[in-house]
């Protein structure tokens, strides 16, 4: 977590974590959760939990945002 937050998040233009689960959070969803309140608008987090929910997912993460 703070290797991600301190080192590479202020290096990059967008970094999206994409966990596939049908079951509960794991423990890198829960130690990064609290990191899209500090990068908001450079760190994304989004759950797939079945196979359609996979381009869904991934058209959120990289529309392109309205400046």
């Amino acid at each position: 977590h703070d290797l991600l937050v301190k080192s590479l998040v202020p290096l990059v233009q967008y970094f999206a974590y994409v966990e596939i689960s049908s079951g509960r959070e794991n423990e890198l969803w829960q130690a990064y959760s609290p990191i899209p309140e500090q990068f908001s608008e450079r760190f994304a987090m989004r759950r797939v939990k079945e196979p359609g929910d996979i381009y869904p997912v991934f058209r959120d993460l990289f529309e392109r945002k309205q400046a």
